[in-house]
C-alpha cells in the first residue's frame, strides 16, 4: 500500500488495518501469561491489533467514557501503551500521557488538573502513586473513577498490601467488559474513528513550565497529521513503506515518542518494543532495526562505551582506531563541503571501514539505515563521530507545543550543528531579540485551562518558542540559546529549575542555589552559603581554617551541605535530582553580571562565568556512564 495520510490519525489507522491486515505491525515480549508466552517474542498483525483494540475501546465505553473525556496513561513504553492509546481515541476520548518516572505529586497534579475519569497504569508501582495520594487525601483527583492496570498481579498486590483499591481492575477485565458492551452497538468503535474531525483533540501532553507547574498542551488530529504529512515529504526517498523495523525505547509520554507511536500507521513499519534502558544494546543486536528514534543521551552512552573499550584495548588497536578515524575525518571533510574525496582518500576510508568501522556500526545490529534524534541538542562532535563510523543520525527540532518536529535534517542533506531545514508546511521568523517564532498547522491550540499562559506564547498567530536561533544562507536552522529558563537534559527531560531552587530556599544555610545542566547528562548546582552560619558550624565542629574560601572546601562542610542537597532531592523525580554541586566563596551580584537589576539570576551568564568549574563536574561522565549502557 505504501504511505498512508488521511485527514485524521484515526482514519489513517483504519486505512492501514484495511490495506495491510496481515502485516506484522508490533512485536514485544509478554510479561504476564494473559498476553502470551512470557519472555518470548510475540508478533501482532494490524488485524490482530485492531481486534484487541476494539475490545479495550468498548471496555472504556462500558466504563462510561464519552466524547471529549480525558483518560490518562501512566506507563513506560510497551505494547499496551499503543493499544490503549488508540482505544482511547476509539472511545472518542482524549489521551493524557503521564511519565512513569513522575513523582506522586506531579502525577496527582496532572490527574486532577486534566480531570481524567480513567487512568490506565502499568504496574503496582504506578498504581501505588494513586493509592498513596488518595490515602493522604481522600478528595484527591475527584474526577477519577476507575484505574485499569496492565499487569494483573498489581491489583492482587494492592489488596495484599492492605491498601485495597476498589476502583482498580485489570486490562483483561476491561476487555471482558468490552465484549459485553460490543453487543449493544457493534459499529460504534469504527464509527467514532471514522467520524473524528481534524479539529478534535487527541491528546493533552503536560510539559514543565518555568514555574515548575506542568502545562497541558492541547493537540489535535490536524496538528499530528501535519507532522506526518511533512515527514512523508522529507523522508519519502529514505523510508521504505511497510519494510522498516523500528526498535522503540523512547517514552511515548514524550511528544517525540508520541509521534513515533502514531507514525506506524502512516509508514507501516514494524514496531518492536525494547525491554528497557538496560536492554537497549542487546535489543539492538537481537532485533537488528533499520530505524530508531532517540535522544542525544543514547548516543552519548554508546559513544562512551566505544571510547572506554578503545582506551582499554592494546596499544596497536588504539593506534589502528586513531589512524582509521583520521582517515574517516579526511574523507568526510570533503563530503561535508560538497567535494569529491580524492582517490587516495576513498581507498584509505575503504580500508578503515572494513577493518574498524563496520565492527563499531555492528553494535547497532548491522541493519541500521539511519536514526532520528530529538528532544535535546545533539553535540556536533557526536553527530560527526557516528557519521564517520557508518551510523547516520538525523537531528531535528521541535517542542511539545509544535507536536514535535518543525525542522529536521534529511538523509540527502545533513548539517551537523544545525537541526535541519524547516518542514515544508512550517513558516519561521525571528523576533528582534533572536527568538524563533513559528506559524504552522502543527502549533497547539492552547494550554488546557491556562488562558494567560497561552496568550503569552501565541501572539498574532505566531508561537513564541523561547529559543534563540537563526536560519543560515542555505536555510538550515541553528539553535544558539534558550530564552526561557527550562533546562533540557541530554536525555530529553524538560526540567524547571525554579521548582528545585524553591526547595533549596527552605535550607537556611543556603544563600543562593542555581540549578544548571542544559544539554548535560544530569543536573548540577552552584551554591553560595550564609557565611556566618558556616563559620559557626566550623567553630562547633572544631574546624581550623584561615580563609573562608579554604573552609568551604573542608570535607566536613561538604558533607554538611550534601545532607541539605539530599533533603532538596528527596521529593524530586530521579532526573530532577542534583547529582553534583560546587560551593562558591561569594554570592552572585548585579555587579558581577550574575544577577539582573531586579535580582533575578542570569542563568546563561552564570553558566558562562563558571564554565570551567562546571566542566570538572561532568569530566568523568563518559567513563562513569559506561556501566549504565
Amino acid at each position: 500500500m505504501g504511505f498512508i495520510v488521511r485527514k485524521t490519525i484515526t482514519e489513517t489507522y483504519l486505512e492501514r488495518v484495511k490495506t495491510s491486515p496481515g502485516l506484522i505491525g508490533f512485536q514485544f515480549r509478554p510479561t504476564y501469561p494473559e498476553m502470551g508466552s512470557v519472555g518470548k517474542w510475540k508478533k501482532v498483525t494490524f488485524k490482530e491489533f485492531h481486534q484487541e483494540c476494539r475490545l479495550v475501546s468498548f471496555g472504556l465505553m462500558g466504563l462510561g467514557i464519552q466524547q471529549g473525556d480525558r483518560v490518562a496513561i501512566i506507563s513506560n513504553t510497551r505494547y499496551e501503551w499503543s493499544l490503549v492509546d488508540l482505544a482511547i481515541l476509539g472511545a472518542g476520548a482524549v489521551t493524557v500521557p503521564i511519565y512513569a518516572s513522575n513523582t506522586v505529586e506531579d502525577t496527582a497534579y496532572i490527574l486532577e488538573h486534566s480531570e481524567a475519569r480513567v487512568a490506565l497504569v502499568e504496574d503496582f508501582s504506578q498504581l501505588s502513586k494513586i493509592i498513596e495520594k488518595r490515602a493522604e487525601n481522600p478528595a484527591a483527583f475527584p474526577a477519577l473513577e476507575k484505574v485499569v492496570v496492565f499487569e494483573p498481579s498489581a491489583v492482587a498486590l494492592a489488596l495484599r498490601d492492605g491498601r485495597g483499591f476498589k476502583a482498580a481492575l485489570t486490562l483483561q477485565a476491561l476487555k471482558e467488559l468490552g465484549r459485553r458492551e460490543e453487543g449493544r452497538n457493534p459499529t460504534r468503535f469504527e464509527d467514532q474513528l471514522k467520524n473524528a474531525q481534524p479539529s478534535d483533540l487527541i491528546t493533552i501532553c503536560y510539559t514543565s513550565g518555568t514555574t515548575g507547574t506542568p502545562k497541558g498542551v492541547q493537540l489535535t488530529h490536524d496538528n499530528l497529521m501535519s507532522v506526518l504529512e511533512d515527514c512523508v515529504a522529507v523522508l519519502r526517498k529514505s523510508v521504505r513503506p511497510e519494510a522498516e523495523v523500528v526498535l522503540a525505547f523512547l517514552p511515548f509520554s514524550h511528544i517525540f515518542g508520541k509521534v513515533e507511536a502514531m507514525a506506524i500507521y502512516t509508514f507501516g513499519w514494524k514496531c518492536v518494543y525494547s525491554e528497557g534502558s538496560g536492554q537497549w544494546m542487546s535489543d539492538l543486536m537481537e532485533v537488528q532495526p533499520t530505524l530508531i528514534f532517540s535522544v542525544p543521551r543514547f548516543f552519548e552512552k554508546v559513544y562512551a562505551q566505544i571510547r572506554f573499550k578503545i582506551e582499554l584495548s592494546p596499544v596497536h588497536r588504539r593506534r589502528l582506531f586513531d589512524r582509521a578515524f583520521e582517515a574517516g575525518k579526511r574523507y568526510y571533510a570533503a563530503i561535508w563541503t560538497k567535494k569529491r574525496p580524492t582517490l587516495f582518500e576513498q581507498l584509505e576510508f575503504g580500508v578503515a571501514k572494513r577493518l574498524v568501522f563496520q565492527k563499531l556500526a555492528a553494535r547497532f545490529g548491522g541493519n541500521l539505515r539511519f536514526a532520528i534524534c530529538g528532544g535535546a541538542p545533539l553535540p556536533r562532535e557526536l553527530g560527526e563521530f557516528f557519521e564517520i563510523i557508518g551510523v547516520k543520525v538525523l537531528e531535528g527540532y521541535g517542542l511539545t507545543e509544535t507536536c514535535a518536529p518543525i525542522a529536521v535534517n534529511s538523509v540527502q542533506e545533513t548539517r551537523f550543528g544545525a537541526v535541519g531545514r524547516p518542514l515544508p508546511e512550517v513558516t519561521l521568523k525571528t523576533a528582534e531579540d533572536g527568538e524563533i517564532l513559528v506559524k504552522s498547522r502543527k502549533v497547539f491550540s492552547a494550554y488546557y485551562k491556562m488562558p494567560e499562559e497561552t496568550a503569552q506564547v501565541l501572539v498574532d498567530g505566531w508561537f513564541h518558542t523561547g529559543d534563540i536561533g537563526y536560519l543560515d544562507s542555505d536555510g538550515f536552522l541553528h539553535i544558539t540559546d534558550r530564552k526561557k529558563d527550562l533546562i533540557v537534559t541530554s536525555g530529553g527531560k524538560n526540567i524547571a529549575p525554579q521548582k528545585i531552587e524553591n526547595l533549596a530556599s527552605a535550607q537556611k544555610v543556603i544563600s543562593q542555589f542555581v540549578v544548571l545542566g542544559d544539554r548535560r547528562t544530569y543536573l548540577s548546582a552552584l551554591i553560595t552559603l550564609d557565611r556566618e552560619r558556616v563559620i559557626q558550624f566550623a567553630n562547633e565542629s572544631q574546624i581550623l581554617f584561615s580563609e573562608y574560601s579554604e573552609l568551604i572546601k573542608n570535607p566536613k562542610v561538604i558533607t554538611w551541605v550534601q545532607k541539605m542537597v539530599d533533603e532538596i532531592n528527596r521529593p524530586l523525580a530521579n532526573f530532577e535530582k542534583i547529582k553534583k554541586f560546587i560551593i562558591l566563596p561569594n554570592d552572585f551580584t548585579v555587579e558581577g553580571g550574575e544577577l539582573t537589576p531586579s535580582l533575578k539570576v542570569r542563568r546563561t551568564a552564570v553558566h558562562q562565568k563558571y564554565q570551567r568549574q562546571l566542566d570538572t563536574l561532568y569530566a568523568d561522565t563518559m567513563r562513569v556512564s559506561v556501566d549504565s549502557v
